[in-house]
């Protein structure tokens, strides 16, 4: 087993989260490019065909197809079009698996594009294991370059910023209130630390239930 293999294994055992979903097969068009979408706009990650949400193996029916599907919804339902590379992985057992690595977005944002309804285009984020519509505000704000990388960056936080990214990490869909709360700041306070993070890419925003709501873009590890 090489190591990228080795690697996949790891992933497929750790199950569905920020960096990694799940597919037993190829979903509508539309629920494709929410979530290449949804990969290009935060970190990356990478999308597993023949893999069951639960994390078991149950392979591909139609490998070569659903390649074909996915670049064709990476290339025409997705605006800019998301370079995404495929590869097959044989597991032990005998099953066929498509990895689709996504690459975070040097341009961003990346809109999901609905054939059927173009002028419903939307782009969306990735947090925990969900993809999420972004709210204009985070529209407003989302750099068109790729990221500030958290870790060489995390000199330049105090510990309320900490707190908040410890906080979304640990419980995603936090309101500005409850970040507050948890940084032990005013929510004024909270918003301007918000609005920095978000200008890095480390988190967005979406409307749930029209209240504002924020969750971690990128991997952060517990400070």
């Amino acid at each position: 087993m090489s190591e990228r293999e080795r690697e996949w294994a790891r992933m497929v055992r750790a199950g569905e989260n920020l960096t990694v979903e799940f597919k037993r097969q190829v979903p509508k068009l539309d629920r494709l490019a929410k979530s290449l979408s949804a990969f290009s706009n935060s970190s990356g990650g990478s999308i597993f065909f023949g893999v069951e949400d639960n994390g078991d193996i149950c392979g591909l029916d139609h490998l070569n197809g659903t390649r074909d599907i996915v670049r064709q919804v990476a290339e025409f339902h997705c605006d800019p079009p998301a370079p995404v590379k495929t590869r097959v992985w044989n597991p032990p057992g005998g099953a066929s698996v498509l990895v689709v690595e996504v690459p975070e977005a040097v341009d961003k944002p990346v809109y999901a594009v609905n054939p059927n309804r173009p002028g419903d285009a939307w782009p969306f984020f990735r947090s925990h294991n969900e993809n999420l519509p972004l709210d204009r505000k985070s529209l407003k704000t989302m750099r068109r370059t790729v990221s500030i990388d958290i870790d060489k960056d995390i000199e330049h936080l105090d510990r309320h910023a900490i707190a908040m990214l410890n906080r979304m990490r640990e419980r995603p869909r936090q309101t500005l209130n409850q970040l507050a709360k948890s940084a032990n700041i005013s929510a004024h306070r909270a918003k301007k630390i918000l609005v920095n993070l978000e200008q890095k890419g480390w988190i967005h925003s979406f409307f749930n239930e029209k209240r504002r709501e924020f969750s971690l873009a990128v991997p952060w590890k517990k400070k």
